[in-house]
């Protein structure tokens, strides 16, 4: 009785546009008249009925392990299929604009209102489907196909498609990391593995929108700590790297749950917060100048890390805005005039073939994702480095040692000298501060000697590297700011 519902791909391959398939009208011919003004929705309609009335009929009629194995993953596939194409369907319904005549104040608000999903999926879904039209026609092809999953496609609606460059970058041929480079790889990685490769992918393609998407999210940083009934309610959001090192922390802190212990990992991740706070108080860390400096693992190619410590090229566009402080930010370049500006010279923006997509010629914080250049700058200059040197195709080909900071009696002496923040206008404590090398140890060959280290706190000294400014010492004593046009950076009273 159900021999057809067991093929769903069987079932969608007999629609034909225009017109209600026979089946459907022989199994419920009142469904099929009562719909007969929208053939296409009848029908499917009609063939998702054939599966659920299949599948309720299970306990009665049951299946053979490879029927429910093929049935399950044919439902699964045609349902991303389905998104795939509402997705796109999206655009058209909101351009014809009817839906306006409803009162919504958004396509996506008379979306959610009329299916009754979330407004934030919504309009995602409104956006993938933009981005599909616009931009990824070979996705938009292989998720109607089934090729890719849903979450798939979305991810390089969402994390590939957002920019000008990265648009242009995706003209290219698979040979050059374009577009069907990515489709290719989506076939062969899970969600959450593809999810990794396409910000690798968006960081080498666009690390400039990197550098604003971290700036953005520096402003977003936020720690509330609130006391509520019975306890305290803790809330925020920390960028990649701040997360990464607060995670990396808690999880030296935690150790294996004793026998017995019920908690959760949640559960358990709060006590660690809390220990974090005790070791710090009961063993004096605050005010000794954390003479311990950050052990997070980066994983980044040899000329990567060089193109990034030696600064931008000299034939950089040097388009800044001033920002406070008299220092130099790059100015942000609007989606559409990026595009328009790659469409002209599309080559500007093509990516290097790589040998393996596990580098990507990009930064990574382990287990957190891309870095943009100027984290990478800063923790180079003021870390604990650990080398790990790789060759052309990724082979680990030498581990070298961590290399020297300023430690010990040096740190205290900088300390004692600087006594606070020396960037123009900043008191901060050395409790939360690093030592800069004035002249970097990897680009300027520079040594780490008490003369030529300088103490900054931790957001100063990473403006430093952000923006490029360079510190020279003062012929009258102290320190001279110079922005990477020459210009004294200031301190704003």
């Amino acid at each position: 009785m159900y021999d057809e519902a067991w093929w769903l791909s069987d079932l969608f391959g007999s629609i034909v546009p225009g017109q209600t398939p026979k089946w459907c009208l022989g199994r419920d011919e009142g469904a099929a008249v009562e719909h007969s003004a929208q053939p296409l929705a009848a029908a499917l309609r009609c063939a998702v009925d054939a599966v659920v009335e299949a599948v309720e009929a299970l306990p009665v009629t049951p299946l053979a392990a490879a029927e429910s194995h093929a049935l399950l993953l044919s439902v699964l596939e045609q349902a991303n299929r389905l998104t795939v194409a509402g997705a796109r369907l999206s655009t058209e319904v909101d351009d014809e604009g009817l839906w306006a005549t409803e009162g919504a104040r958004s396509f996506a608000a008379w979306l959610a209102a009329r299916s009754g999903m979330p407004f934030a999926r919504a309009r995602g879904l409104v956006a993938t489907g933009r981005a599909l039209r616009d931009h990824l026609p070979a996705t938009e092809a292989a998720g109607l196909a089934g090729a890719m999953s849903a979450e798939q496609v979305q991810t390089m609606a969402t994390v590939v498609a957002t920019s000008g460059a990265r648009v242009a970058a995706l003209a290219g041929p698979a040979e050059e990391c374009g577009e069907e480079f990515l489709v290719q790889h989506a076939t062969t990685e899970g969600a959450e593995g593809f999810r990794r490769l396409a910000r690798r992918w968006a960081a080498a393609a666009d690390p400039a929108a990197d550098e604003r998407g971290y700036r953005d999210a520096c402003d977003r940083e936020f720690l509330a700590l609130s006391p509520t009934l019975g306890g305290f309610h803790l809330a925020g959001f920390l960028t990649t790297e701040h997360g990464a090192t607060l995670g990396t922390a808690l999880d030296a802190v935690m150790s294996p749950p004793a026998s017995g212990d019920a908690r959760t990992t949640q559960q358990r991740r709060a006590q660690a917060l809390s220990d974090l706070a005790r070791l710090t108080l009961d063993h004096g860390l605050v005010g000794t100048g954390a003479a311990v400096r950050p052990h997070l693992s980066v994983v980044v190619d040899f000329d990567t890390l060089r193109r990034t410590v030696e600064g931008p090229a000299e034939d950089e566009p040097a388009a800044r805005a001033d920002h406070g402080h008299g220092a130099a930010e790059p100015a942000e370049i609007p989606f559409d005039s990026a595009f328009r500006a790659a469409a002209g010279s599309a080559c500007l923006f093509r990516l290097t073939p790589v040998a393996d997509v596990e580098r990507f010629a990009v930064a990574e914080v382990l287990g957190a994702g891309p870095i943009p250049a100027s984290v990478l700058a800063r923790l180079a200059c003021d870390s604990e480095l650990s080398r790990i040197v790789f060759g052309p195709d990724s082979q680990v080909i030498n581990v070298g040692r961590s290399e020297r900071t300023f430690a010990g009696p040096r740190r205290k002496a900088v300390i004692a000298r600087d006594g606070h923040c020396r960037y123009p206008g900043c008191t901060a404590p050395p409790a939360l501060g690093e030592i800069h090398h004035i002249d970097e140890w990897v680009k300027d060959h520079g040594d780490t000697d008490v003369n030529m280290g300088i103490l900054l706190c931790w957001y100063h000294h990473d403006l430093i590297h952000r923006l490029h400014i360079r510190i020279r010492p003062s012929p009258g004593g102290g320190w001279l700011f110079l922005t990477r046009h020459g210009a004294p950076v200031t301190h704003a009273a």
